[in-house]
């Protein structure tokens, strides 16, 4: 199985150029690694189901702007579960291509 730094630079290896968003859900290999990965990613802002028995945690990243992390960050922290021996699997669930924001007339 690969590493999870490793699925990660497959996603974006798959992603088109002008990618901005990305909602992705990390899959733990052993429920009882889920608290500690929750913990390592906590800068990934992540969430988990119902309860901790859902065996997964989704995050956000943002390449440019947008909410989420960093992808090089988002990477790092990857590696960093790698290096405690904590995998599993990651799958992109969204991602949004060719965003442009829209300035807003601001506070009314």
């Amino acid at each position: 199985m690969a590493t999870l730094a490793q699925q990660w630079d497959a996603i974006l290896e798959d992603e088109s150029a002008d990618w901005e968003n990305a909602f992705v859900e990390f899959r733990v290999a052993e429920n009882g690694d889920l608290e500690e990965a929750a913990l390592v990613l906590c800068s990934l802002n992540p969430w988990h189901g119902e309860s901790w028995r859902s065996g997964w945690l989704r995050f956000r990243v943002a390449r440019t702007f947008g909410y989420g992390a960093d992808d090089q960050h988002t990477r790092a922290m990857l590696h960093k579960l790698d290096t405690r021996g904590i995998s599993g699997e990651l799958e992109l669930l969204r991602s949004i291509d060719h965003f442009l924001p829209v300035s807003t007339q601001g506070t009314v």
